[in-house]
């Protein structure tokens, strides 16, 4: 996928798990700057109105919304969609329609209303978990929901505006939390997109770190094979001559090697890490080694992280590989731990990072992680 299009199909929380998941707490932020705004105006108008309790009810869905979004961007949580967005703006605009209906044919002051800026905030609080494209479609989507809707309930709030006046007052918010929210969104994700995929950090990722693990096994396997020949040589070569026994032996130890050497040629990187761990491999068509320098150091980092950590379960982490109807390679590690949440983020997130980077639709959970492998790559 060029990389023009990828910075408008990637959110900020894809790029960089490791900065979202220290730091969880923004939508509920949002949610409280909301309240905070929301419940100081609604006071310093609350003799306007014949039914202030309405601008409570409204209030407290845009609380909602945000608790939602907090909710559903919990760490170890998949990337939200669709959705999840148009949901949390549509909650926080019913929380603007009950203010507006309140407040309709009053002559209420609208450069201190709440109202349109509360999905404005809903919009902000989503700005590291929406890629560019879902911004602007549900942003803008809402921006213009957002506008007419409290032009059709207030207008004329203020004769001396006139339309014009009040549309732009209504559209101020939502427009510049749009703005904002695109230009966050697309700077954080083209900037760490072309750090990440320089040619400098592939070349430390994929070649100057090499496969040490497959390495080292490769070195066992020669020294064991080289231990069982060599002092047969040294003996025919002190003895000067062959033997026919020499030659029976000679034929047997032949038959191992071969044997030896064959079954090690049919044994993947993936295979020989798991011959030394408590790691299951499900790998029935060998595709682990179609996976590239860069992706196999990747997920080598990834899963000797979990097995470093004791409180993984003997046998629990389980790695299969299977073809997808595409060509593609579908990648699925499960895993059962009882290390807390927060822990396991912090030790395991700058692995999800590189790998992130290394595959294609990489999603995550408590428990198991999944990507796939195209061959473009």
């Amino acid at each position: 996928m060029p990389g023009s299009r990828r910075y408008f199909q990637t959110s900020a929380q894809q790029i960089d798990p490791l900065s979202w998941f220290t730091g969880p707490y923004l939508p509920l932020s949002f949610a409280g700057l909301v309240l905070f705004i929301g419940t100081i105006m609604t006071i310093a108008n609350w003799g306007i109105s014949s039914n202030p309790q309405l601008q409570l009810a409204g209030l407290w869905l845009c609380v909602i919304a945000g608790l939602l979004i907090h909710m559903r961007t919990r760490p170890l949580r998949g990337p939200i969609g669709w959705g999840t967005g148009a949901v949390a703006l549509a909650i926080s605009i019913a929380g603007l329609v009950l203010s507006a209906l309140d407040y309709a044919g009053t002559g209420f002051e609208l450069t201190i209303w709440w109202g349109t800026a509360a999905p404005s905030v809903t919009l902000l609080s989503l700005a590291p978990y929406l890629p560019v494209r879902k911004v602007l479609v549900l942003g803008g989507a809402s921006t213009v929901v957002t506008v007419l809707t409290s032009f059709l309930i207030l207008y004329p709030a203020n004769p001396q505006l006139g339309p014009v006046g009040t549309i732009v007052i209504l559209a101020y918010a939502p427009l510049l939390s749009l703005a904002a929210t695109t230009t966050f969104s697309y700077s954080v994700v083209s900037t760490m997109m072309r750090m990440l995929e320089s040619p400098s950090r592939i070349v430390v990722a994929g070649q100057a770190v090499r496969d040490e693990a497959v390495a080292e096994n490769e070195r066992v396997a020669l020294a064991r094979l080289t231990a069982r020949a060599a002092p047969f040589l040294e003996d025919i070569a002190a003895a000067g001559r062959i033997t026919p026994g020499d030659r029976a032996l000679a034929g047997q130890l032949a038959r191992r090697l071969r044997d030896e050497l064959v079954t090690q040629s049919n044994v993947s990187w993936l295979d020989s890490i798991a011959s030394q761990s408590r790691l299951v491999v499900v790998d029935p068509d060998r595709l682990a080694q179609r996976m590239n320098n860069a992706q196999r150091t990747a997920l080598r980092g990834l899963l000797g992280a979990i097995l470093d950590l004791p409180e993984t379960d003997a046998g629990s982490l389980m790695v299969e590989l299977r073809t997808a109807s595409d060509g593609a390679t579908a990648v699925a590690v499960s895993l059962d731990m009882s290390l807390p949440e927060g822990t396991r983020i912090m030790h395991l997130a700058p692995y999800y990072l590189t790998l992130e980077m290394s595959v294609d639709d990489f999603t995550f959970d408590r428990d198991r992680l999944s990507f796939r492998i195209t061959p473009d790559r």
